[in-house]
């Protein structure tokens, strides 16, 4: 490896090596390990990696796996690799839920487990409360189905919520709203970057 090497993430052009799939693997036997979980490693997606030093690389792979009940999940696993006294030693970093962006395949939308936390609730209700103050609409905030985040930084997060909304004729609906959160300093600021139907399919 170069010293000079960027500090970012590069993208592994060909993730059907066997030294990725390894990687991959070990990453879904730790998560395993840990958790209790069965999960069935099945294939990387697409995945990066970041030279952290001369003897260090972190991998950032996106990746399919199996439930016990046959159920095709991804998840987004991030893992240290070391080379140590002529060893590779493996730490598993993370392992999260969700889904790739449709238009942008770097970012990984990760599930929210808990929608029913304070801090997502309050977020679905500005949501619809600063749609309707742009939108001059009457929609009254009724639940949060299910959520996703993406951490653009460390002050950064875009919070991506399914939501449902009454109408003032009383018809209950289903909406996606985008809403970037930014903490620069002390208070939160946020700003309403998408509000839309859920169409139903046809």
């Amino acid at each position: 490896m170069s010293c000079d090497s960027k500090k970012t993430w590069i993208k592994i052009p060909d993730c059907t090596t066997p030294c990725v799939n390894e990687v991959a693997k070990d990453g879904v036997n730790q998560h395993n390990k840990a958790s209790g979980d069965s999960l069935v490693y099945k294939r990387v997606i697409v995945g990066w990696f970041w030279e952290i030093d001369d003897h260090a690389i972190k991998h950032r792979l996106i990746i399919e796996v199996v439930t016990s009940k046959g159920v095709v999940l991804i998840y987004e696993l991030i893992i240290v690799v070391v080379q140590k006294d002529g060893k590779r030693v493996r730490t598993l970093i993370s392992f999260l839920p969700g889904y790739l962006d449709e238009k942008n395949p770097l970012i990984f939308w990760i599930k929210i487990p808990d929608v029913k936390k304070s801090c997502v609730q309050d977020c679905a209700k500005w949501a619809v409360t600063e749609h309707n103050k742009i939108t001059h609409d009457y929609l009254a905030y009724d639940s949060t189905v299910e959520g996703w985040y993406h951490e653009v930084n460390p002050f950064v997060i875009i919070f991506k919520l399914h939501i449902k909304a009454k109408e003032c004729i009383g018809r209950v609906r289903d909406y996606i709203a985008v809403v970037k959160e930014e903490k620069p300093l002390t208070e939160k600021i946020k700003k309403l970057e998408d509000f839309y139907l859920i169409r139903p399919k046809k």
